[in-house]
């Protein structure tokens, strides 16, 4: 069984995700932690890359309280811009908030073209971070700033059993490096880094709570989303989670960092 079996975020997976982080959300944290990787960077009347969209939490958050001119999202998953889309007719912001289904690959935007980008927990899809960091790079206006947080690793030696089995159970394709692996990337692409942050402590607190809310108060909302068969697997899934978080291999992080 996966709740993935209608593509990588069919209904049931998005359903799942609505109840435990939220509507327009398919990462942790919500808008506070889009605040802790954006930090100190002013995006006010800026034109904003979105990678990795989804249902466009991030991309209305960064319109409305980061006052950005502009956010245009990307996802591979033609789902989550439809209901991108939605949301933006709702919330009265379809002529800032623009979503694009693009493919795997290159990014479908012309050289310095943004002004930021932005990306949570997206990178951890795409195998080839050296040619991703690049094409940012390359899109990158002149001193334009990387935000990023991601779902990394502890290190960038093989996974371990645990890690394997937990993310054979989520049944994405997952490529994690660590955090140190992303500051000799993005200093070997050209960019100056800003700040660097392990935020496994955070995580573990958040997710062991996550666990909780599942057996407990939300359990009725999530068999309500997805059924109960459905339900108890997802809740094995976030106790996988759960093992290799308090382990310290599976280690969420952010960096901010500025084109040179």
């Amino acid at each position: 069984m996966s709740l993935t079996d209608e593509g990588h975020y069919g209904p049931k997976q998005l359903n799942m995700l609505e109840v435990i982080w939220g509507k327009g959300y398919l990462s942790p944290g919500g808008s506070d932690e889009i605040d802790q990787i954006i930090g100190e960077l002013d995006l006010s009347g800026k034109r904003v890359l979105d990678i990795g969209c989804g249902s466009g939490g991030a991309v209305f958050h960064i319109l409305e309280k980061h006052n950005a001119a502009e956010v245009v999202g990307f996802d591979v998953e033609p789902l989550v811009i439809e209901q991108a889309n939605t949301f933006a007719l709702e919330k009265g912001l379809s002529e800032k908030a623009l979503f694009k289904c693009i493919s795997p690959g290159q990014l479908d935007a012309e050289n310095s073209s943004f002004d930021a980008i932005f990306s949570k927990e997206a990178f951890i899809h795409i195998p080839n971070k050296i040619e991703l960091m690049t094409d940012i790079h390359r899109i990158l206006k002149p001193c334009g700033y990387l935000a990023v947080g991601d779902w990394m690793r502890n290190d960038d030696n093989p996974p371990s059993l645990q890690m394997q089995e937990y993310i054979a159970a989520e049944g994405l394709d997952y490529y994690m490096c660590s955090l140190d692996k992303y500051r000799e990337i993005l200093e070997n692409t050209g960019f100056k880094i800003i700040s660097m942050n392990d935020r496994n402590e955070w995580y573990l607190k958040k997710v062991k709570k996550e666990v909780a809310d599942i057996e407990g108060p939300l359990w009725n909302q999530v068999v309500e989303a997805i059924g109960i068969e459905e339900g108890e697997y997802a809740l094995d899934i976030w106790k996988k989670l759960l093992g290799v978080v308090e382990k310290g291999e599976h280690r969420p992080g952010n960096f901010r960092a500025l084109k040179q």
